[in-house]
């Protein structure tokens, strides 16, 4: 588990909609919520970073705000050395969350995730 890990046993739901009110937080844990991903497979920070918009402030972004906050949650494991992303201590917590909105992509007012 991470150093610094928020000291909580489960999430609450408005810390649950707290991580999932932003993109790039979203994309992330979509991604890692991949069911052809085995559960312990590392993802390259790269593979978040979308082609849209600027891509030195989608980085800056994900490093400085994003991934970290997803960090301290436990909802990720981030190594700032390898630039890997594996699912956290906490992420079948919000995995729910990314099941359903997957699922119901069509229903969704915005684009998903």
């Amino acid at each position: 588990m991470t150093e610094g890990v928020r000291d909580r046993s489960s999430a609450s739901l408005s810390e649950l909609f707290e991580i999932l009110s932003h993109e790039y937080r979203r994309y992330v844990l979509w991604v890692l919520a991949d069911l052809d991903r085995r559960p312990d497979e590392s993802v390259d920070t790269t593979r978040v970073l979308r082609c849209e918009g600027e891509p030195d402030i989608l980085r800056i972004e994900l490093v400085h705000n994003h991934l970290p906050q997803l960090d301290d949650y436990g909802f990720v494991d981030w190594d700032q050395e390898t630039e890997t992303l594996r699912r956290g201590p906490r992420f079948d917590e919000v995995k729910p969350f990314i099941d359903l909105m997957n699922e119901n992509r069509d229903e969704i007012p915005q684009n998903w995730p």
